[in-house]
């Protein structure tokens, strides 16, 4: 008998991608997400598909082939399996946004085209499954081309399944080019939230084709509007609600292609915008004139959002911080930060923090629904001045809402009110803010804190995971959890819902391990073996995301289940070198059109060397580095314009690094029109390297820069007392640099102030008054070269700020130019913080230095020395000093009440603090007897810390500083095995070679025999060995058995090694490396302290060229010439060919890389006096050599300020090492006075 065909069959209902429904599938990172079911057949027995999700490209060619990605939920009862035939999932191109599924044997209708199909079988109730298939990009008979067409599919077209409901199986996605032709849409617009009327902003606009072709060059458009919309683009006039207040150049752009342009606009009001307090909003056009023939014209607008035009405050709020969890009741402080991004001041400041069901907070004036939402504390300011911020603080009270579900999280989030008696500039959803989720109730909560692995991993093979797991819970985990990792060729690792398995097609699982009891607050950290096996869906070589889930056998009942997914990075999986840049140093501007030098650190974190790679260079609006295709490196990319390229002179090894530098050449991308001089652009770097390489991390964003021709002031350093009694005067110091590429005209001031906050107001032409900070005083600076620095000194009154709390701490800053009266390539780097400064009368006690055994048995009696300073105003009286052993690094005071220590702590002594006159130091010793703390896990790292007045009984400038950094602690009774010194030659043949290593126990029993393994590394630095992981044969020295080791003594041997061969050129220095009780065969009170890495060696056929010594005379004139010796050796092991050393004077006392590298590079604080030519010099020998230059000061150098004289050896060859070729000799005075 036939089944009846649904009426959705003929009705073609309209699906337009509403049909949304979470928590059904293997892409939920949720392990608690709720199983999605069918509304209505809540009760019934049966099946029920539906399509909940559909990905495919934006465009496609006609008759392309294009992948379809769909998700396909069974929301019934029982298993979706066909009757007969397949289960069919068929996708449709059409030319309206209703579909209907085509009956077996139909005609195709002439607005709808099937273009794909795949039986997806069986799917089990409750579940989802995830299917890829293949689609032709077929357009309609009815369809023109190229045209935008709808993209849609069904499920179970044929009526195989017999379900609950026939009418929701179907899914329209949205709309898709089809055609030989570009698409230029808006994904992205940048400004500022407020602009004065008239005023110029800087506003970004990101284009990008998503079109099958090219496109020709267009604009962009910035436009303010009446409207939350914009219209497509089309000829005639431009509508009364838009005002078109900037345009930018977009370049034309490849299929695929984005790029981020940037244009200076003027806020102008629409015309239709008859009140100033009608709401505005900000977008952009692209391709306003409509030039550009497009698949799509209806994308071609986007509206960033609301943009207040006008004057008058505006309060946002920018952060909210409290507890990850709580129980109900106090819930400890919680902090609000309100920015005023306005233009005037607002005279009060009132804001709430809310706990919330919902993801959206109730509107602000409104009391909040107690079913949905509770406060949780109230905050208020006196006021708040444009441009700044005020972070308030106060004692939370927890309640749920009572709409509440135990278990399940609470929203946290703030409310800013609009002030009173002045209108806001924008009264809309910015006072509201949600920082997220937080748990609520009594359990513990386990998240992954982190995980640590290689770069890169060889298919098949074991590595480690390091993963810290913590409890962020209220309440003790009581039974182990198990913590599973895992990789996936997808971004996100996934908890799919039970009974769904965690591995799939694009993930699998490569280990586990069980996190033991874990106290509340408490974190673990802990090694897992993992196997490097690709998911079934990886392609060869493809980078992997690395991830884990805690507790993924779901044993733990826990406040918050949406937080157990941790998805870390990618983890290469192929045989090759890996070439990442870890830093560059660059000026902090740039001359367009002129040459630069800049550093950079290329390492190769790969499995193979590296011989050939190459660095480049880019500037652009986009603060992202640029994705280079390793096929063509050097191909021109719209948007980020092509600085130079460095070619890297060295091979690098598997884990090695190499610092070089190179010259670039500073050019503006080439879109970018007039521009404020204070714009900045972004600096990014990209290492190339062979084709078959990773190349998804190559890139390296260097930061902000300015470019142009201009000066730019920046404080470099200030310094100032450590307190201070009000109003009275103290001296401070401030030091000004131009780091711009012109000297400042004439001389400006620097402004020194007290400050509530972290942040100071940035320069202004009529600064408003400013009830956060209070002026110290201001003093001249002089007119400055390029490179140039000066240090001045200030003494001012220490005032307070009108709204600075008595006995606490404020914060010394400073400000150059802050009247904004000269015009700077840079205006976003005035200001600069020094730290914090107590004002008042009072003492302030403070341990600076804390020495004592590093390894002490449990209760025995030890010995500790507190370095104790009185750094306030007035005498201290005496208090109490306690000592703590805890498993954190970084011991906080409780808050008043609450019981010190605690049960991660342990009280290892108290003693009393002396009284100590104000600007007085003393030592306090002390005897102290040290245990594990009650619930402290048997293997975690242990600290002692000093605590002074834990009660706060004494009146003290400032709390923050009462506790001592915390510093490693052995407690235990066995030994304890550290190496404490490792020598050797600077350079030697690869062979045999004599090393001497120093061997310790600070434990308290003695040790026959430790062993030694001694490494060769290619960095300075060794992470302990893995007990059963053999050490690289390129890295392997040797092992030998020392002689016994007593308690509390030390050992020193010579130990015949062998030094490996040099390898690939250039890759000859090295650091000496080695590690006791590798194999971890003695137990010891510590196991974490059993590596040291030593000097650095050459290892190699090469010379090493050093200059030893220098000469020459303390004081000349400018210009004046003098002799300078100079004492060169080679300390290789060949010869060394004849060469140069450059003789140099410079500004600073440290020579830049690319001159301790022997490429000296002229810049404003270096100047090049000549060169000395030295004869050739066999393995081992000095030559003192003399040259005749003119002290010529550097362009940077200021009258009177010392310079120093430096050299630099110029040898092109080969060299064991190139980090040794620099010598400063020290001052020398250039003057015209005797």
């Amino acid at each position: 008998m036939s089944r009846l065909m649904p009426a959705w069959k003929h009705a073609c209902l309209l699906v337009a991608g509403t049909l949304v429904v979470t928590g059904c599938g293997s892409e939920s990172a949720s392990s608690g997400a709720a199983v999605i079911r069918s509304q209505g057949s809540a009760l019934q027995q049966g099946a029920d598909l539906l399509i909940t999700e559909l990905r495919a490209p934006d465009a496609a060619r006609p008759g392309e082939s294009f992948t379809v990605t769909a998700k396909v939920c069974n929301t019934g009862t029982q298993p979706a399996s066909p009757q007969q035939g397949p289960n069919l999932l068929q996708v449709y191109l059409s030319t309206t946004p209703t579909q209907q599924a085509p009956a077996p044997g139909a005609p195709p209708s002439p607005q709808q085209m099937t273009v794909g199909e795949l039986d997806v079988g069986m799917v089990p109730p409750q579940q989802c499954v995830t299917h890829t298939l293949t689609a032709h990009a077929m357009p309609p008979m009815g369809g023109a081309l190229p045209g935008a067409f709808y993209l849609g599919a069904s499920i179970d077209p044929w009526q195989s399944v017999t379900e609950l409901d026939e009418t929701n199986n179907g899914f329209v996605r949205g709309v898709m080019g089809v055609g030989q032709a570009p698409d230029l849409v808006v994904t992205e617009v940048k400004a500022p939230p407020d602009v004065r009327l008239n005023a110029s902003f800087v506003a970004d606009v990101r284009v990008c084709n998503v079109g099958t072709a090219p496109s020709s060059p267009t604009e962009a458009a910035v436009v303010i509007s009446t409207q939350a919309t914009l219209d497509a683009p089309a000829s005639g006039p431009i509508p009364p609600t838009q005002a078109r207040v900037g345009q930018a150049l977009v370049p034309s752009l490849d299929a695929g292609r984005c790029v981020r342009v940037r244009t200076q606009a003027s806020a102008q009001r629409p015309p239709d915008a008859i009140s100033s307090t009608q709401p505005l909003y900000v977008g952009a056009i692209v391709d306003p004139s409509t030039s550009v023939p497009e698949l799509r014209e209806d994308n071609n607008t986007r509206v960033a959002g609301r943009l207040g035009v006008g004057d008058g405050p505006d309060l946002v709020v920018t952060d909210v911080t409290g507890p990850t969890t709580f129980q109900p009741g106090p819930m400890g402080p919680l902090s609000v930060t309100v920015c005023n991004v306005g233009f005037d001041r607002a005279p009060e400041v009132r804001a709430d923090v809310l706990l919330s069901t919902l993801p959206t907070l109730p509107p602000t004036g409104h009391t909040p629904d107690p079913a949905t939402a509770l406060t949780a504390a109230y905050f208020d300011a006196p006021g708040l001045d444009a441009g700044r911020c005020v972070t308030l603080s106060a004692q939370g009270y927890g309640i749920a809402p009572t709409s509440w579900q135990p278990n399940t999280p609470l929203y946290l989030g703030a409310r800013v009110e609009e002030p009173r008696f002045v209108p806001e500039l924008r009264v809309d959803n910015n006072n509201t803010f949600v920082k997220g989720l937080v748990g609520f109730g009594n359990g513990p909560d386990l998240v992954v804190r982190s995980l640590k692995a290689a770069a890169n991993v060889a298919p098949g093979t074991h590595f480690p995971v390091e993963a810290t797991v913590c409890n962020v819970g209220t309440a003790d985990l009581g039974s182990p959890a198990r913590l599973q990792l895992a990789l996936s060729s997808q971004s996100a690792v996934v908890f799919p819902a039970p009974p769904e398995p965690f591995d799939s097609r694009t993930q699998v699982p490569v280990g586990s391990a069980d996190v033991p009891v874990l106290p509340a607050g408490q974190c673990k950290t802990l090694t897992v073996d993992a196997m490097a096996n690709p998911p079934q869906d990886a392609r060869p070589r493809q980078p992997l995301f690395l991830g884990a889930v805690i507790d993924s056998n779901r044993t733990q009942t826990e406040l918050r289940e949406d937080n157990n997914v941790l998805t870390q990075g990618l983890v290469g999986t192929g045989p090759e070198a890996d070439l990442v840049i870890t830093d560059v140093k660059a000026p902090a501007n740039l001359r367009d059109g002129q040459s630069f030098t800049a550093s950079y650190t290329v390492c190769n974190v790969g499995l193979s060397p590296a011989s050939s790679a190459g660095v480049a260079l880019y500037l652009s609006v986009d603060a992202a580095p640029l994705a280079v295709d390793p096929a063509d490196p050097m191909r021109p990319i719209p948007g980020y314009m092509f600085q130079g390229r460095s070619i890297l002179n060295t091979a690098l090894t598997p884990g090695q690094c190499t610092t070089q530098s190179g010259t670039f050449h500073a050019l503006r991308p080439m879109e970018l029109g007039p521009l404020p001089l204070s714009s900045t652009l972004n600096l990014s770097a990209v290492v190339d390297g062979a084709p078959d390489q990773r190349t998804d991390n190559n890139g390296f964003a260097v930061g902000p820069v300015g470019v142009g021709n201009g000066p730019d002031l920046v404080v470099t350093e200030l310094q100032g007392p450590a307190s201070a009694r009000p109003n009275a005067p103290f001296t401070s110091s401030v030091r000004v640099c131009n780091v711009g590429t012109q000297p400042s005209p004439g001389t400006s001031q620097v402004a020194v102030y007290l400050g509530t906050g972290t942040t100071l107001p940035a320069p202004m032409a009529q600064p408003s008054l400013d009830a956060t900070v209070a002026l110290v005083g201001t003093v001249s600076v002089p007119s400055l070269g390029e490179g140039a620095c000066v240090t001045q000194s200030l003494t001012g009154p220490a005032t307070l700020p009108a709204q600075a709390t008595p006995l606490r701490p404020l914060y010394l800053g400073a400000v150059v130019d802050p009247g904004a009266s000269l015009t700077e390539l840079r205006e976003d780097n005035n200001t600069f913080v020094a730290g914090l400064m107590g004002v008042g009368d009072a003492p302030d006690l403070v341990v600076t230095g804390l020495t004592f055994p590093d390894t002490v048995a449990p209760m025995d009696p030890f010995t500790a020395t507190a370095r104790l300073c009185n750094t306030g105003t007035e005498a201290s009286s005496i208090v109490p000093m306690m000592f703590v052993v805890s498993t954190e690094a970084n011991v906080t005071l409780p808050a008043p009440g609450t019981p010190f220590p605690s049960l991660s702590q342990y009280m290892a002594g108290m003693a009393n603090a002396p009284s100590i006159p104000a600007g007085q130091c003393q030592d306090a010793p002390v005897t102290l007897h040290a245990d594990r703390p009650w619930n402290a896990p048997v293997d975690a790292p242990l600290y002692l810390s000093a605590v002074v007045d834990p009660f706060q009984g004494q009146l003290d400038l400032r709390r923050d500083n009462n506790v001592s950094p915390g510093r490693r602690i052995g407690v235990g009774t066995g030994p304890d095995l550290i190496i404490t010194s490792l020598t050797g030659p600077i350079n030697t043949l690869p062979g045999p070679v004599d090393l001497g290593v120093t061997v310790c126990n600070l434990g308290s029993q003695a040790v026959s025999g430790p062993r030694v393994t001694l490494h060769l590394l290619t960095k300075p630095s060794l992470s302990q060995p893995s007990p059963n992981a053999p050490v690289p044969p390129e890295d392997f020295m040797g092992e030998a058995t020392l002689p016994p080791v007593a308690a509390r003594a030390c050992v020193t041997s010579t130990v015949s090694a062998f030094a490996p061969g040099a390898g690939f050129p250039g890759t000859q220095t090295f650091f000496l490396g080695a590690s006791v009780d590798r194999m971890q065969q003695v137990p010891e009170v510590r196991e974490d302290n059993n590596t040291f890495v030593g000097s650095r060696i050459g290892v190699g056929f090469a010379p090493d060229i050093v200059i030893t010594a220098m000469g020459g005379p303390a004081q000349v004139q400018p210009w004046a010439p003098m002799q300078v010796p100079v004492t060169v050796c080679n300390q290789g092991t060949t010869p060394a060919p004849p060469h140069a050393v450059d003789l140099l004077l410079s500004t600073v006392a440290t020579l830049p890389a690319s001159a301790v590298q022997g490429e000296p590079v002229e810049s404003p604080t270096l100047s090049r006096l000549g060169s000395v030519q030295v004869p050739p010099l066999a393995a081992g020998e000095c030559v003192s050599v003399e040259g005749s230059v003119n002290a010529v000061p550097p362009q940077a150098a200021q009258p009177g300020a010392a310079l120093y004289l430096g050299a630099s050896a110029k040898l092109y060859d080969p060299e064991l090492r190139k980090d040794n070729n620099g010598f400063v000799r020290g001052t020398l005075v250039v003057s015209n006075t005797p």
